[in-house]
């Protein structure tokens, strides 16, 4: 059976995203990477059985999520980086990247990736050039223990 018509359902634009991390102010970025899993694949081969391998699922594998602003006055983020520069010690935290679209008018979530005990691994400051014009951009890695697809709205 054929349905009559397609679902008038359009995708959602990447263009407004927001970082939001427990105990830090949120923060709106340019660029998001690394909302990503992957599960691996374990090969075993069975004594007698030559035709094919035996494929199981194995440990399950997440990106460091990299993400890129224009700079700005906030420095939560840098002292959330420096943490363990300066006392050996980061807090890890829980947080969300949440895709922000309008929904009758209004600017809300509409999907919402919740990732678990996460600490920056990596801060890239601005390229400074006085020849240019172009905004000064820098990027955090987050490493963190995993991503889930959270509702949205919650």
């Amino acid at each position: 059976m054929q349905p009559e018509t397609a679902p008038a359902t359009l995708p959602f634009l990447g263009a407004h995203f927001v970082l939001a991390i427990d105990g830090l102010a949120s923060v709106s970025f340019s660029k998001c990477a690394g909302l990503a899993g992957e599960v691996g694949v374990e090969e075993y081969l069975e004594g007698g059985e030559n035709r094919f391998a035996h494929r199981l699922p194995a440990r399950a594998s997440f990106p460091n999520l990299v993400l890129t602003q224009g700079v700005g006055p906030a420095r939560e983020l840098w002292d959330w980086f420096f943490e363990y520069l300066v006392g050996g010690f980061v807090l890890p935290r829980d947080g969300q990247v949440s895709l922000m679209s309008t929904v009758d008018d209004e600017l809300t979530a509409v999907k919402v990736w919740a990732f678990r005990r996460a600490w920056p691994v990596k801060l890239t400051g601005p390229e400074l050039d006085a020849q240019s014009s172009a905004v000064a951009v820098e990027s955090l890695e987050i490493a963190h223990h995993g991503l889930l697809l959270a509702k949205a709205g919650a």
